[in-house]
């Protein structure tokens, strides 16, 4: 009996209910790249997850909401690490012609795995990512540790998201962090035709990174931009009110 595809798993910090037109957003990327440390400080939920120096510490995808006014703005998704995106990709090559059409897109590949048996076997982590991406999001964040050197499986990772036919947006971190190879990661990803790219410190973001964020998106889902402007509006609003607050307290103590 085949194993049911995974739903992604309500986290704990999150109890409302979607709108249909609330923005999903899986976030992606190899094993402690930032992605859990990433959604803490988009969803201001500094105890979602668990953040550890152990690789491959998110094995289920959790999702986590961003509330502005009380209403769910985006919807983001939590996905484990990628592990071996390598040998997935010459594993997708190698699937028999029976369980593809005759002319099979890159796309074909990854729903014809994600139906197989090892989909729950060797490459369950990745399954889990596919399918968060494929199934749930309107787009992903890939996030990139940019002080690791660009080797080939991260350059598979970006391959085989691509096959979800679903838009990419690298999310650099530790851009400002010693060690940082950023001018390499730029170059790696226009040979992979990621063109439009955010840089985000997911410890500590620069003043108005997260308004960055959002409409850099927006490049991406351009359907999308009035709404990701009013996230970006939202969010700058908030961040006034928090700073007039703090000025109300200091001032009365």
């Amino acid at each position: 009996m085949s194993t049911p595809p995974e739903a992604p798993a309500q986290a704990s910090a999150s109890g409302s209910s979607a709108a249909p037109s609330a923005l999903r957003i899986a976030v992606v990327g190899h094993t402690n790249a930032g992605k859990t440390s990433l959604l803490r400080t988009l969803t201001r939920r500094a105890a979602f997850g668990e953040v550890s120096d152990r690789p491959g510490v998110t094995r289920h995808v959790e999702r986590i909401d961003l509330l502005l006014q009380g209403e769910v703005a985006v919807r983001f998704f939590d996905t484990p690490g990628l592990e071996d995106a390598v040998a997935l990709l010459d594993y997708l090559q190698e699937l028999p012609a029976q369980s593809l059409p005759a002319h099979p897109s890159r796309t074909d590949r990854v729903r014809a795995f994600l139906s197989g048996p090892e989909a729950h076997a060797s490459f369950e982590q990745e399954a889990k990512v596919l399918r968060a991406l494929l199934e749930h999001a309107d787009a992903a964040m890939l996030v990139i540790d940019t002080r690791a050197p660009v080797l080939p499986k991260y350059r598979a990772e970006m391959e085989l998201l691509a096959g979800c036919a679903r838009p990419v947006m690298p999310v650099l971190n530790f851009v400002s962090a010693p060690g940082s190879r950023r001018t390499e990661w730029h170059a790696a990803l226009r040979e992979a035709g990621l063109h439009a790219l955010a840089e985000f410190d997911a410890v500590a973001p620069f003043t108005g990174a997260e308004q960055a964020l959002y409409r850099d998106l927006a490049t991406l889902l351009p359907a999308r931009r009035a709404q990701m402007d009013a996230i970006a509006c939202g969010l700058l609003m908030e961040a006034a009110a928090r700073d007039r607050q703090t000025r109300m307290e200091i001032a009365s103590a």
